[in-house]
């Protein structure tokens, strides 16, 4: 069994508790099954030369699979030949993974910013370009829901909702900065659960990806039934997602102490 990790936030301590649990909660839900056999699909097509620019199109319907808000008109606006040009140089600045993006120098990552900000129209900026990109160069880029960018402590405010997503397209590469370092200060870990997992194949980025999901948003969720349910604990160090028995309250946050011994001792917590 993979061991629980720790990641580091602007907001101090996360416990990342039962990873193995957390995947597969995340993978009985269908969209998140789909989307990650459509990256997958991506990763393979790249792999015998397809272009980035001719995947494109289908990337855009597969985010919807993770509830992706832009409608098919911003993606008819974002297919136009006088916009494909900042999605093609953006994809290809971001291809490679983790390393890649962090060993970019000053001049590729103003070009990356430009085009993320060139995209963004209608109010569907940061959360919605990141989930076309994170099924199109899966081996780079997160998901980055208001609700991931809050537990990094990039963004001020835990939204109420997923479903109005409004953090700022200047945050693109201070979130790719600090998802890349967490992705290699825990590649052992993150390969250890891609290798364990059996619903899809994902790599290292991919299943921190899909472990923050849960931490900040997912556990109000993932597995809310006769089984258990996620809850979220704190103290004035350290935070988690647990799960807990059918009698905790949705979308809870606890202390460690309303916590059993068992709890308390999965997350190490003193």
């Amino acid at each position: 069994m993979v061991e629980d990790f720790t990641l580091v936030t602007l907001r101090g301590e996360h416990r990342v508790v039962a990873p193995m649990r957390k995947l597969a909660a995340r993978g009985s839900l269908p969209g998140a099954y789909g989307y990650d056999l459509s990256a997958h699909a991506m990763r393979m097509a790249r792999a015998r030369g397809v272009s980035l620019e001719v995947l494109l199109p289908a990337a855009m319907p597969a985010s919807w699979m993770v509830n992706n808000r832009a409608p098919s008109p911003v993606f008819r606006w974002w297919l136009d030949p006088s916009q494909r040009e900042a999605w093609v140089t953006l994809s290809g600045l971001l291809e490679g993974g983790p390393e890649q993006w962090l060993s970019l120098g000053e001049l590729q990552r103003k070009s990356a910013q430009e085009c993320v900000l060139a995209l963004a129209i209608q109010g569907h900026g940061l959360c919605a370009l990141s989930k076309v990109l994170a099924c199109l160069v899966c081996e780079s880029v997160p998901l980055m829901d208001d609700a991931m960018l809050s537990l990094c402590g990039l963004a001020v405010d835990e939204p109420a909702t997923a479903d109005d997503p409004r953090a700022e397209v200047s945050l693109f590469a201070p979130v790719m900065d600090w998802f890349a370092r967490s992705v290699l200060t825990h590649e052992e870990t993150l390969i250890a659960l891609a290798r364990e997992y059996v619903l899809a194949p994902l790599d290292t980025t991919q299943v921190l990806d899909r472990l923050l999901w849960i931490e900040s948003w997912g556990w109000r969720l993932a597995y809310a039934s006769e089984h258990g349910r996620f809850v979220r604990v704190r103290d004035e160090r350290h935070r988690s997602a647990v799960l807990c028995d059918a009698s905790c309250a949705p979308a809870t946050t606890l202390g460690p102490d309303a916590l059993s011994d068992a709890e308390r001792a999965l997350l190490s917590w003193k």
